[in-house]
């Protein structure tokens, strides 16, 4: 099932490939359709465990709240950018390295950052989300270390 699972991400991830994500409208019905394919209404999303000062919140739920979550993050963005470097599975994880980068749309500065992403899914949908710093982080977190 698990090569399933990395299926199940990849569509949904690579669909927003060479897109500058930030002047994406996640509230369209066109929108909202992939992401109810993809994730499962209850999904919950813990974000980034350092803290890196974006202002988003520690967590969010449901399908709302994910919409709120990328709203909050790629608000100050005029232009954001995501490559996903990898898909590795782990049981019902699938952890996904990626390296971000965006321009201020009111200061013009350019910020990256790599972070890596854990989606748990369950019956072909991402129950839930969560973010790290490190491959390692994530595979620890998943059960399983490099």
């Amino acid at each position: 099932m698990s090569q399933e699972n990395v299926e199940v991400v990849r569509s949904f991830l690579e669909r927003f490939a060479g897109i500058n994500v930030a002047a994406v409208d996640w509230g369209t019905e066109a929108v909202g359709e992939r992401l109810r394919r993809a994730y499962s209404p209850d999904v919950e999303l813990r974000t980034l465990a350092s803290g890196i000062g974006t202002g988003v919140s520690e967590s969010y739920r449901g399908l709302d709240g994910l919409v709120r979550y990328l709203g909050e993050w790629l608000g100050p963005f005029g232009e954001y950018h995501v490559e996903w470097l990898d898909y590795i599975e782990v049981g019902d994880w699938v952890v996904v390295p990626t390296r971000q980068w965006g321009v201020g749309s009111t200061s013009g500065a350019r910020a990256e950052l790599e972070l890596v992403h854990a989606y748990k899914l369950r019956d072909g949908q991402i129950v839930r989300l969560d973010q790290y710093d490190t491959v390692e982080e994530a595979l620890e977190a998943a059960g399983l270390s490099e």
